[in-house]
């Protein structure tokens, strides 16, 4: 009899008190939560978040986060997203914001996820936030063709260190915004600490090659108009300084070649360096792998 009136007590004290299911629907969240299944957790924590609001219980940050987690897991992004957005406006929460950035990108929200880290940037401090911070954020805008914002997260970067593919986006940006000088240095300081990066190196490459071939015909058609014992100086000076520029494009291309020997574009590109080099024997050979 004793025994029936001890539960008869806790049935009816569980009545009066709503929240004493609160430690009970945590734990076994919880357990779902850790043995991956994340349909029985958000199911529970959502219990547990309605139960807890309804009776003015604070629900802890580490409880919003797996049921945002669960979210995720389940396809309830949306859900997850109003999560994020809600405990991001807490400063506290910022290392949230590479989860949140993660769901976007994996949901296509391209723009949504630019914006985040737009929004979210001057309140990131830790290196590594900062890296993934320029890194999302120079990718981003590159697929916007937006160079100069590209520019702009790069250039703010601070002490960040970030991936070569990155620092590449940048020089490349530097070029379509005119500031060519900065990015071939930039692309050398790449080149030293990555010295067979293949992207980079046929960048520098065909950028020299082009400034001097632009420059070449420039000033054949300059000499062509007008043809005297003056102007053929002239021609002669200009065209041993854009020699210089074909040189390094040679070079580069050499390497080009012992990374990738097979590569059509590389031999073609080294075949009309070395002809405007005078250089015709090593012309023909390149001439003579061209399929």
């Amino acid at each position: 009899m004793k025994k029936v009136f001890i539960i008869l007590s806790i049935v009816l004290l569980a009545a009066c008190n709503p929240t004493a299911k609160l430690p009970t629907l945590q734990s076994e969240a919880d357990i779902a939560f850790n043995q991956a299944d994340y349909t029985k957790a958000y199911t529970l924590y959502s219990e547990y978040i309605k139960l807890a609001e309804a009776n003015n219980v604070e629900v802890a940050k580490e409880l919003w986060i797996k049921k945002a987690q669960s979210s995720v897991q389940i396809d309830k992004s949306s859900e997850a997203a109003t999560i994020y957005d809600r405990l991001l406006k807490d400063d506290a929460n910022i290392g949230l914001i590479a989860e949140y950035a993660q769901l976007l990108q994996r949901e296509g929200q391209a723009e949504q996820e630019l914006s985040l880290w737009n929004s979210y940037s001057d309140k990131i401090s830790t290196p590594e936030l900062a890296t993934l911070k320029t890194e999302r954020l120079v990718f981003l805008n590159a697929a916007n063709n937006n160079n100069e914002a590209l520019v702009k997260a790069y250039e703010s970067k601070g002490a960040a260190t970030v991936s070569k593919e990155a620092q590449l986006a940048y020089i490349m940006a530097l070029e379509a915004t005119k500031n060519e000088t900065k990015a071939v240095k930039a692309c050398n300081e790449l080149l030293r600490a990555q010295p067979k990066y293949e992207a980079a190196l046929e960048w520098k490459a065909k950028y020299y090659y082009n400034k001097a071939e632009d420059r070449y015909k420039y000033e054949m058609a300059k000499y062509n108009k007008n043809k005297n014992a003056t102007t053929y100086a002239y021609l002669r000076r200009d065209l041993k300084k854009i020699s210089g520029d074909f040189r390094i494009a040679r070079d580069c291309f050499i390497q080009l070649r012992k990374i990738d020997p097979a590569n059509q574009s590389y031999i073609k590109y080294l075949k009309n360096t070395y002809l405007r080099l005078d250089q015709n024997e090593e012309a023909a050979k390149m001439d003579r792998l061209i399929k």
